[in-house]
């Protein structure tokens, strides 16, 4: 590149080309990336006081999100008739973050008649092969070192988001092959990005986000699809306009835990990318942003049927998982089977294990924002 070590992350021709390199691939689909993906570069150049390591970090996101892209555009090629593969009443997990909304969605993909996108599958978009043979994937394998790695040299991080190759995971991935995720402005300053994306279309997006689940199902089409990104509180009538049947789970919890839980998320999530996302615009951007997000859906869920809608309280979830997750079948008239019921059981002993148990200690105040402030933000509450 010829401004790497410019103070610069590149030019949106650039990072095709690290793109390209990483992957030998050149089709792209269409050029509907461009405008986020320059947007994105600006903001990082102009507003993000990137360090060095940050600047790095960024062209790998960008590249990353871009690769994915392309690997996807190949792999529609190879298999049209994934273009045929149905997706009936998918359920979307759309709380706000830190409301328990991770660990739910894992064990609704718990029930053998469910399916959620694991981490190697969203990094590198194809059929789902046989469990069995995933090991001697050459995807499955990248992927699984990196996360190995990312586990002994990160492990407070992985344990307040555990994450793995073969782990079920958030669907932003699929967001960001169109340069359209929340990621991005949950590690580094970019408010001229947060302000586009806050007024882009997100319907191409989901477009695109379907045609990549119809591929990954295309082996397991009989299975129901469970999902999950906070990014879609923001966009549920895109949402809703590409899955019309969606079946939509909220959970909520007390803003003034979720906001600084979610505070110190993005303060260990960051790796002093950017010096301009200290902790003092961390605690503002992100309580604007999902205070911003909790209205926008509640005024979202009024305009589609209310039976298409749970809730599902922190307290109660945590209380008795399984109940929770009964409740949502029961609200939804999906069957709890006894595979189900065993499957989902088994799933939440498995999260209770040690490399799991986070440490997680937050505060509002040591992100200069008080617990009035958080009140008046979410006057409204958190419930539609």
């Amino acid at each position: 590149m010829t401004t790497q070590d410019l103070e610069s992350v590149g030019t949106v021709d650039e990072i095709v080309t690290l793109a390209t390199e990483a992957t030998g691939l050149t089709d792209f689909g269409d050029d509907d990336f461009r405008e986020g993906l320059e947007v994105l570069i600006s903001s990082f150049d102009r507003e993000a006081r990137l360090t060095p390591q940050g600047r790095k970090i960024a062209r790998t996101l960008m590249r990353k999100a871009l690769g994915a892209r392309a690997i996807s555009e190949a792999a529609f090629a190879r298999h049209p008739e994934h273009e045929s593969v149905s997706i009936e009443r998918p359920i979307f997990v759309c709380g706000l973050t830190r409301t328990g909304s991770t660990a739910l969605h894992r064990l609704l993909s718990a029930d053998p008649s469910h399916q959620g996108i694991e981490t190697w599958l969203a990094e590198a978009p194809q059929p789902r092969p046989a469990r069995d043979d995933w090991p001697a994937n050459p995807d499955f394998q990248r992927s699984q070192a990196f996360f190995a790695a990312r586990q002994v040299n990160e492990p407070d991080l992985m344990k307040v988001h555990f994450m793995d190759a073969g782990e079920v995971e958030e669907c932003w991935q699929l967001l960001q092959q169109s340069l359209m995720s929340l990621s991005f402005e949950c590690i580094s300053y970019v408010p001229s990005y947060s302000t586009w994306l806050a007024g882009a279309d997100w319907g191409g997006a989901y477009a695109r986000h379907k045609k990549n689940l119809q591929l990954i199902g295309s082996n397991d089409a009989d299975k129901r699809w469970v999902l999950k990104s906070p990014s879609h509180v923001f966009a549920i009538d895109a949402l809703m306009n590409v899955y019309p049947d969606a079946l939509i789970v909220w959970t909520h919890r007390d803003p003034r835990t979720s906001m600084a839980s979610t505070f110190s998320l993005c303060e260990q999530g960051k790796h002093d990318m950017s010096e301009a996302f200290d902790r003092e615009a961390i605690g503002r951007t992100q309580l604007d942003l999902w205070s911003r997000g909790a209205a926008e859906f509640r005024e979202a869920r009024r305009r589609y049927d209310p039976r298409q809608f749970v809730d599902v309280d922190y307290r109660d979830f945590v209380a008795d998982p399984l109940a929770a997750v009964e409740s949502i079948y029961t609200a939804f008239e999906l069957p709890f089977t006894a595979e189900a019921r065993r499957a989902v059981d088994e799933s939440h002993r498995q999260s209770l294990d040690s490399h799991r148990k986070p440490d997680h200690k937050y505060a509002l105040e040591d992100f200069g924002i008080t617990a009035e402030e958080v009140d008046r933000r979410f006057s409204e509450g958190i419930h539609a």
